[in-house]
């Protein structure tokens, strides 16, 4: 397959795959060379690629996602991959801590703002009457 058939398979951009590769996250297996030296990608770049795009929607860095695939081999453990995954995990509890600590912040702000705009309201709409 040439790259922009991979492209439209992964909805990659051939740049991001081309980047892919410069990083280490294509392994060769993937990719053979023509007489004339152009990329030839196997069908299993697909799911390869698939794989990268899902992981790294989800939080995973590129440094993180090559540190999970140099794991793949036997001198690294499954262990190494486990304790990735709960390196993630606590990233992005820490991360939903945050956000919520942000939302109630800024829902004070609201109520607050609302607060200060119905008082000036009420003292603006006070009629004074001479006596």
């Amino acid at each position: 397959m040439k790259i922009n058939e991979v492209s439209k398979a992964t909805g990659l951009a051939v740049s991001t795959i081309r980047f892919y590769e410069k990083q280490g996250l294509l392994p060769e297996k993937y990719i053979d060379r023509d007489d004339n030296n152009y990329r030839n990608y196997s069908f299993d770049v697909i799911e390869h690629l698939l794989m990268i795009k899902t992981v790294h929607s989800v939080g995973f860095s590129l440094k993180e996602i090559t540190e999970i695939q140099s794991s793949n081999g036997d001198d690294i453990s499954i262990d190494k991959k486990i304790e990735l995954i709960y390196r993630k995990l606590a990233e992005i509890e820490k991360q939903k801590e945050d956000l919520n600590k942000t939302e109630m912040i800024l829902r004070k702000m609201l109520t607050n703002k609302l607060n200060l705009k119905i008082s000036d309201e009420k003292i603006t709409d006070v009629t004074i009457y001479p006596s």
